[in-house]
């Protein structure tokens, strides 16, 4: 894959803390379900099931959703994956497997009934998934298949920096030695950031994303931004941004 490299232009923007909220671009989110990812308490506070499905936590950002029954069929198994992988897939999902073409499988259950999934779980609902993976399963002609899914949920462990606004802007991989000081100015750089934030302990930089927390596990292209001087992933304007610092002044 080529390496580009690129450089970014500056607009001013000024830094202050706001109360939880999604920005209108950004998909809709649950702040109740936000509110347990920030405490860590996301998962923990799952409950022990919904509806057909027993609820089982595997790690502190993964559950596993069993529905019992007869063993999918290949044959099943294949149709099943063929929708959720085109016109059915979950809508809050960051990537999927199936034991049927993948290496990841789960002891005890057949190829067909496991799958694997990566999600974003407050941008949907543990009811929600369960819902469409039941339309899904009876769609296919399997409403009492066995189901295994995990379901590794991307806001699960809350921000990476448990300080809040004592966290300390990232800098950009391009100028590692770059040092942020917090009484300059910020000038945002309009491309790579995405999402809302109270302070810079919301936002994550990494790859040439800076984006809130609750958005971490999707994927970018890989391209070589050489920025030209110290750059900073931080809250802007209630966005997380790249941005840089006036030099001239402390």
């Amino acid at each position: 894959m080529r390496l580009l490299p690129f450089f970014l232009l500056a607009a001013c923007r000024t830094v202050a803390p706001v109360p939880e909220s999604p920005r209108a671009d950004e998909p809709p989110v649950d702040a109740a379900c936000l509110s347990l990812a920030r405490a860590g308490t996301l998962v923990s506070s799952m409950p022990a099931a919904v509806g057909p499905f027993s609820v089982a936590r595997r790690n502190e950002n993964t559950v596993t959703l069993h529905r019992e029954g007869r063993p999918l069929s290949n044959e099943e198994g294949t149709r099943l994956w063929s929708l959720l992988g085109e016109t059915r897939a979950l809508k809050s999902l960051s990537s999927g497997s199936s034991a049927l073409y993948s290496t990841t499988k789960c002891p005890g259950i057949a190829d067909a009934s496991c799958l694997t999934f990566s999600v974003w779980l407050c941008q949907s609902s543990l009811d929600e998934i369960v819902e469409h993976l039941r339309l899904v399963t009876a769609e296919v002609g399997a409403p009492d298949g066995e189901l295994f899914v995990s379901l590794t949920i991307h806001e699960a462990a809350g921000p990476a920096c448990k300080d809040g606004a004592r966290c300390v802007p990232t800098p950009h991989y391009s100028v590692p030695d770059g040092r942020y000081r917090s009484t300059r100015g910020r000038t945002a750089l309009e491309a790579w950031g995405r999402g809302h934030c109270r302070d810079d302990g919301d936002c994550e930089g990494g790859g040439n994303s800076c984006q809130a927390w609750y958005q971490r596990g999707g994927a970018e292209l890989a391209i070589l931004n050489q920025m030209s001087q110290p750059t900073f992933c931080g809250c802007v304007e209630h966005k997380c941004s790249w941005f840089t610092q006036d030099e001239t002044s402390d």
